[in-house]
């Protein structure tokens, strides 16, 4: 799962990339997003060992794709966004921009690289 999905930073600026796919590979790619949705109080309890969700979870996540990637499904959860991509042009790195939006309405996006490579 580490090498699928990361942690969103808490910074936008943040360069991310990844794992590389192959332009006929289906692959889920997402983004974790607890980092930057628990408050400090919340990010506190979950130290001690608690299970919570955040107050102000992810209500709706999108994913802007460039031209040549294709996504087949997307889904999400209180902290989880995801999608199920395929397609690229061999030696290409694309941009990949995460949206969500949370229970309190605050629009939050993140942007990722996605390099595709010959299968291997």
């Amino acid at each position: 799962m580490a090498d699928r999905i990361l942690k969103a930073p808490r910074s936008a600026r943040t360069l991310l990339f990844w794992q590389a796919k192959a332009p006929e590979e289906v692959v889920e790619r997402g983004f974790e997003w607890s980092d930057v949705l628990l408050s400090p109080a919340e990010r506190a309890r979950l130290a001690a060992g608690e299970t919570l969700t955040p107050a102000h979870g992810i209500k709706a996540s999108s994913y802007v794709l460039p031209q040549g990637i294709v996504a087949s499904g997307s889904s999400n959860t209180a902290t989880l966004a995801l999608v199920t991509l395929t397609g690229g042009e061999l030696g290409k790195v694309y941009s990949v921009t995460n949206r969500i939006e949370t229970a309190s309405g605050q629009q939050l996006e993140r942007v990722v690289r996605l390099r595709i490579r010959a299968k291997g």
